[in-house]
């Protein structure tokens, strides 16, 4: 099944449970699997395992994947008083009164407005039971984005497909005027010899030679032959399942070798111009297969 490499996959925790849990996972093109993370710090210890479940479940894109996570309970809390710190500004808070004769003692409001003097701090979470907990909603979110990039590949497999409806009619145009491209330039020699040398008789046998050069040099027979292969192949690619995309785009640009070829040995402003009209579907064919997996 053809898979696009754009989507959006999201799932949420229990509302009723804690802790609360929202993943998202966005995706786009990339010619590799590449994975940005973003945990909060105080689960950041499972980012290995979730780049691992990542890579099991995607083959192909540039992932962004978000987690939020809030426990909303004073459970895991640490709150930490630097007693040496809180007794030297103490200390520096009495000398300066002392210093003043402002006989004052420092009260605890402006004590605790210092920096660092109160820390707080979350409990270090073990990694197993983060894991067992956020696990399930990834698995989630990565399956949703899977189907949405399922969904998304097969409307591009709808359109290539109608695509290549149109570049097997134009090689067959190209197949049915391309042995009327020889008999024209022969009858179109001659007219011109006779024309400019003023003859009523031509060398038929020169007027066969070089009309054979011309042959020889402007057929076009095996590339008309390969770029039907190529077309036959991918079709059959499209039917394949698993990673597809960076078999499509090779194949995709030997058609355009081919086109190109045809292009410039042809010598007939009637093929040159359905030349033109396949490598105008084609470019929009590999803007597709782009953005396939």
């Amino acid at each position: 099944m053809v898979a696009s490499m754009t989507g959006y996959g999201q799932a949420e925790s229990d509302p009723h449970e804690l802790p609360q849990i929202k993943v998202e996972v966005r995706s786009v093109n990339h010619r590799y699997l590449d994975i940005s993370i973003r945990l909060p710090r105080e689960i950041q210890v499972v980012e290995d395992r979730v780049r691992c479940c990542v890579q099991q479940a995607i083959n192909r894109g540039h992932l962004d994947i978000y987690v939020s996570w809030h426990e909303q309970t004073d459970d895991d809390l640490n709150i930490k008083v630097d007693r040496a710190l809180v007794l030297a500004y103490h200390r520096a808070l009495t000398e300066i009164s002392e210093l003043c004769s402002l006989g004052q003692s420092p009260d605890l409001a402006l004590l605790a407005r210092f920096p660092d003097i109160i820390s707080v701090e979350k409990a270090r979470m073990d990694p197993d039971e983060v894991w067992d907990v956020l696990n399930p909603i990834l698995e989630k979110a990565l399956y949703n984005l899977k189907k949405q990039r399922r969904e998304e590949g097969a409307r591009i497999k709808t359109d290539i497909e109608l695509r290549l409806n149109l570049l097997a009619e134009i090689v067959a145009q190209i197949e049915k005027r391309a042995p009327l491209v020889l008999e024209e330039y022969r009858r179109k020699m001659e007219e011109r010899l006779k024309e400019y040398l003023g003859l009523e008789e031509i060398d038929q046998t020169r007027l066969l030679t070089e009309a054979a050069v011309f042959a020889d040099r402007s057929n076009i027979t095996e590339e008309l032959v390969r770029l039907s292969s190529h077309i036959e192949a991918f079709r059959d690619t499209l039917q394949q399942d698993g990673v597809i995309g960076r078999k499509l785009d090779f194949i995709t640009q030997e058609i355009l070798r081919e086109a190109n070829t045809i292009g410039s040995k042809a010598n007939d402003y009637q093929v040159a111009k359905l030349v033109v009209d396949l490598k105008t579907e084609l470019e929009k064919i590999r803007e597709q297969v782009q953005n396939i997996e």
